[in-house]
């Protein structure tokens, strides 16, 4: 006998559920045995259920071991049941469910209104930027182009806490959203919130470190993109030229924007054999990512 969606995903079925565990372990069979997704964060069933129930729980992920056995009111379990119907019949992704993801360890805010954080620069940052810095750089003015949420300005400045960052977005709505994050870690006075249209409002020569993640998805893609990207802003993924216009406007201009012996990160994903072609003068650093994505490199002044 095959399991069908149908006869697990009930109402009633939440009577029967006693401890977090119990309705995780559900939850997976139920994610299992649906067509979803798992491209925001997470690559597997398990992991989504564990955020998914956490998230709305209110709990941080690192304390699983310690509330695993814990018990769930009925409250609790419709409130879950909910948000399971929501991700399995709309694949609405769990981000937008519960609006509130972590991003090398720090809780965010997120709606639909910016894309969920899940860029491999978040390794970079994990690792303090190891092989890219030298131990001697600590750059003190950082510019995050195309910041979206903010996560990626947010967890620079935990790891450089001397450091001012600029969090540029061309959206306001993004902006508006940064600014919920910005003053959920208490960052008003070192991360700057800037609605710009790439560098237009900024002031050149002024980083040590710009870190990007532009948007690099071109049309045809995104027609063949799975349902759950449909409810990101395609502001964030679109760029036109087959996806290499904003990041051509990055190449070209960054330097002016750098210091001298200043460095650009920049995430292009599957535009890196584009750039490589386009640019055959340029000495890209591509960085090894081990825990997967592509398409990420380096260059200095």
């Amino acid at each position: 006998m095959i399991i069908k969606i149908k006869d697990i995903l009930t109402k009633d079925v939440i009577h029967e559920f006693s401890s977090i565990q119990d309705i995780v372990r559900w939850m997976t069979s139920c994610f299992s045995i649906s067509n979803l997704w798992y491209g925001h964060g997470n690559n597997n069933p398990w992991d989504e259920a564990i955020q998914l129930t956490l998230s709305l729980l209110g709990l941080p992920p690192y304390l699983w071991d310690n509330v695993y056995k814990a018990k769930l009111s009925i409250k609790e379990r419709e409130l879950l049941y909910t948000k399971v119907c929501a991700r399995i019949h709309k694949k609405i992704p769990v981000a937008y469910l519960t609006n509130k993801v972590w991003f090398c360890g720090h809780e965010l805010y997120i709606d639909k209104r910016v894309l969920i954080p899940r860029s491999p620069i978040s390794e970079l940052i994990n690792n303090k930027f190891k092989s890219i810095l030298s131990k001697n750089q600590k750059p003190k003015y950082i510019l995050d182009l195309c910041t979206g949420s903010g996560c990626i300005a947010i967890s620079c400045a935990y790891l450089f806490p001397n450091a001012i960052i600029d969090a540029v977005d061309i959206s306001i709505d993004a902006i508006n959203v940064l600014e919920y994050n910005i003053q959920l870690h208490g960052l008003e006075h070192r991360v700057i919130p800037i609605c710009s249209n790439l560098f237009n409002k900024l002031k050149k020569s002024t980083y040590d470190l710009i870190i990007t993640n532009p948007p690099y998805v071109n049309k045809d893609e995104i027609r063949y993109l799975p349902k759950e990207y449909s409810y990101e802003p395609k502001i964030g993924l679109l760029s036109d030229d087959n996806g290499m216009e904003i990041i051509n406007k990055i190449i070209s201009k960054s330097f002016l924007y750098l210091k001298k012996n200043g460095i650009l990160i920049c995430e292009v994903g599957n535009r890196m054999l584009n750039v490589i072609e386009k640019y055959p003068t340029i000495n890209f650093q591509w960085i090894n990512i081990k825990n997967g994505g592509i398409g990420i490199f380096k260059i200095t002044k």
